[in-house]
Order: C-alpha cells, then structure tokens, then sequence
C-alpha cells in the first residue's frame, strides 16, 4: 500500500534539490497542485460515468468501501483535470451565449428540464444547483449525476454531452465510445430525451467533432439490466466477480484484491 507521506516527503527532496530559481518555482508548484487536491468520497448511488464499467466497482462505491490510499496525484495530471474542467465550463459558456449572435442554440434550465421530466412520471429530482449544472438523483435507477447540460439545436432538443481527450485519441474518433453513449443512455432515462449531442475537443489543439445520437429502446433496455444487476448483488449483499480487463484506473483495488474470488463481503 503506498505511503503519502513518503510521497510528500519526496515532494520537499524534488524541491530542495531543484538548481536553478526557475526549477525551484516550478517544484513549489507541482507541489501546491499535489498537496492541495482535495479528497473525493463517491456518494453511495449508482454513476453514470461507472455504468460501463466494472460491477464489483461500481458496489465497492455503493456500499461505501474503502479506496485505496493512492500515491499522491502527479501534478501534470491534476492540471489535465482542471484544463478539463475549465474547457467544459467556456463551452458552456459558448452554448448559453450563442443566441445572441443569431446562432441557432438555445441553452435549457435544467431545473425546468427535470420538473418536465416529473410531469412525465419520471422520478428525477434536483438535489444541488452548480452553475451551468444541477446534481440530479433518480430514485427508480439509484442514480446520481451531474449532466453537461441540455440545448436545443436548429429545433432539435438534445442532451449535451462533452468529452475532451488526448489529440492521439481525437484524431481517430470517429464516432461514440461505448461507455459514453452507456453514461448518455443514463441520462436519458432521467430526463426523457433521447438524441444526444456528443461533443469530443481535443486537448492539445481544442479542434472539435460532435456526433448525434439517438437512444434507443434497446440501448435503455441494456442500461437498465445492467442496473439491475447492479442493485440485484447490491440488495443481496452478493460480491460480484472480477473483472480483471478493467482494473487498471479503479481506485478500490486493495479492498477488492482483499475479497478474492469469495462471495462474502470483507472490510
């Protein structure tokens, strides 16, 4: 199991061992990033983001098991997440603001999306706004997530959904990932609107390509097994098997190296 403090132990060498006043700066910055990343607890619901993932993953978060204790984050890393972050937010920007230069886009409150949602016997609430975005949680599919937000285009209502990946990635997307239109799907129940506009940036150069898709009945219907599945070996107390060709970024693989192949949960 890594030790932090070793880590930052390593953090203060990197830094006192930097030779010139540029390298020291840029060692005390890494080290801000590193030092000030805040911890993330996964509320005990089911993520869109996870659907397409690993089963056992996805229960570790649900009944609340431990996370590993990581190394601490590599700063370059951290700052890809934030370009991330700050990428989604000037798209957002662009898509709220497009009208008032006679661009056919129109932004939609996802708060009036959600009680339009309600009106149709969809059991979707708004639990926090935050900014362009709202947390949403539906009780049918246990599900919790924020969505990157919903537009109308030339008419056409949409769930919006960014992306942004590395250029080597960009340059051959040529259409969905599966585990994206899997996370969109999601959404869908949730809201009822069933095109999605995918909108993929690459990192390196901010080109972009956007996709529409449109869920069906067969895509909800696969969503929907695969949540109950989910929720069949959570409410069972049941260990789901490993999935051994999807472990490489989860963060509970000491707690799931610990259950083994065994069906009765440890802690």
């Amino acid at each position: 199991m890594a030790n932090p403090y070793k880590d930052i132990l390593k953090l203060v060498n990197t830094a006192n061992k930097a030779k010139t006043l540029g390298e020291q700066f840029v060692a005390d910055i890494n080290k801000y990033f590193q030092l000030s990343k805040e911890p993330y607890s996964p509320s005990s619901t089911i993520k869109p983001s996870m659907i397409g993932g690993c089963v056992r993953r996805q229960y570790a978060v649900l009944i609340g098991a431990p996370q590993d204790l990581m190394k601490l984050d590599d700063a370059a890393a951290i700052t890809i997440n934030h370009s991330g972050s700050d990428r989604h937010l000037r798209l957002q920007y662009a898509c709220q603001d497009a009208h008032n230069f006679n661009i056919d886009i129109q932004w939609l409150d996802p708060e009036n999306e959600v009680k339009k949602a309600q009106a149709m016997g969809i059991n979707t609430i708004v639990k926090r706004r935050d900014g362009y975005e709202v947390l949403c949680y539906n009780e049918d599919y246990h599900l919790q997530f924020k969505c990157d937000g919903i537009i109308t285009y030339k008419d056409v209502k949409m769930i919006l959904e960014i992306k942004t990946e590395t250029e080597q990635k960009w340059m051959t997307r040529f259409g969905v990932k599966d585990e994206h239109l899997m996370q969109a799907t999601c959404y869908s129940l949730c809201f009822g609107i069933d095109k999605v506009m995918f909108l993929y940036e690459n990192r390196n150069t901010t080109q972009r390509k956007a996709f529409v898709v449109e869920i069906t009945e067969e895509q909800k219907q696969l969503v929907k097994d695969k949540i109950n599945l989910i929720l069949n070996y959570y409410n069972n107390n049941i260990l789901p098997p490993k999935e051994k060709d999807k472990c490489t970024y989860c963060d509970y693989k000491q707690w799931c190296k610990k259950q083994g192949d065994s069906n009765e949960v440890q802690f």
